[in-house]
């Protein structure tokens, strides 16, 4: 199994689409978990943050390469993006 900053490096260099799914399959609960939890069990709202955070990840790709776990990134991410 190929690790979040291999897919990551994968996506930032190559633009590869499936390194980019790869890492939101692995990664969509637990930040559509921790945005339910932040807007008050709001479901739409949250899937609204999911998907904000999964945008942010795209276009800051390249700086994030350098990370050794995305899942903390992931997680504070949400957490602000809630704010």
């Amino acid at each position: 199994m190929v690790d979040d900053v291999t897919l990551l490096q994968c996506f930032a260099r190559e633009s590869s689409q499936e390194a980019f799914e790869e890492l939101v399959c692995r990664h969509i609960k637990l930040v559509y978990a921790v945005a339910l939890r932040a807007v008050g069990n709001d479901a739409h709202l949250a899937k609204d943050v999911t998907q904000t955070v999964f945008s942010s990840l795209a276009q800051k790709a390249p700086s994030l390469t350098i990370r050794s776990t995305l899942a903390g990134w992931l997680y504070s991410r949400t957490r602000s993006s809630t704010m």
